[in-house]
């Protein structure tokens, strides 16, 4: 072999060295930094949780990244249907983002996120907790509630998912239309 040969193997093997680090982090940059890549990847997700066969909720994303070791799935447009004994809807869910924790069926959304109730009832927020055990949505954050026109705005709430046991936790204020239409702080 000749010199000349021997001298360009050292130059090539860092130039295929430097390719498959660039690569590496080309991954690491599709998943957070975390490096890990799903172990499914679904559109149009769709999950439906049932109890006795009767349906509970439904959870539709336009896409579903399984991560089966770390128990969760995490859903781009998510949106949750909730049914009530008789299988009529009580609220809508949607969302930028979500998070699923398989095991649990505790769901985590983020962005955007409005709860709509069958009576009319709309709950605003950025981020809301779904907690299957205890059957109820629950916030830390600001939040916002309008019903028959009124706004209700504060930080925290609890609610079932028709929003009919609804509970602002704190800096509560109610605003309520007046006869000409307007709305008006509550003293």
């Amino acid at each position: 072999m000749s010199r000349r040969y021997l001298k360009a193997i050292p130059a090539l093997l860092l130039a295929m060295l430097v390719t498959l680090s660039a690569c590496d982090r080309g991954a690491q940059d599709e998943t957070g930094g975390a490096g890990v890549l799903p172990d499914q990847e679904i559109s149009n997700f769709k999950l439906t949780q049932t109890s006795d066969g009767r349906v509970m909720w439904t959870l539709s994303a336009t896409l579903g990244l399984v991560f089966e070791e770390a128990d969760r799935v995490e859903t781009t447009s998510p949106r949750v249907d909730f049914f009530d004994e008789d299988g009529e809807l009580r609220s809508t869910l949607t969302a930028r983002t979500g998070l699923l924790r398989k095991r649990t069926n505790d769901m985590e959304v983020l962005g955007n996120v409005v709860v709509k109730s069958a009576d009319g009832t709309v709950l605003e927020t950025e981020r809301l907790l779904w907690s299957e055990q205890k059957g109820r949505i629950e916030t830390d954050r600001a939040v916002r509630v309008t019903k028959d026109g009124d706004v209700m705005t504060g930080i925290g709430a609890e609610a079932d998912p028709d929003l009919k046991n609804l509970r602002i936790l704190s800096d509560f204020k109610a605003y309520v239309r007046s006869a000409s239409g307007e709305l008006e702080e509550e003293q």
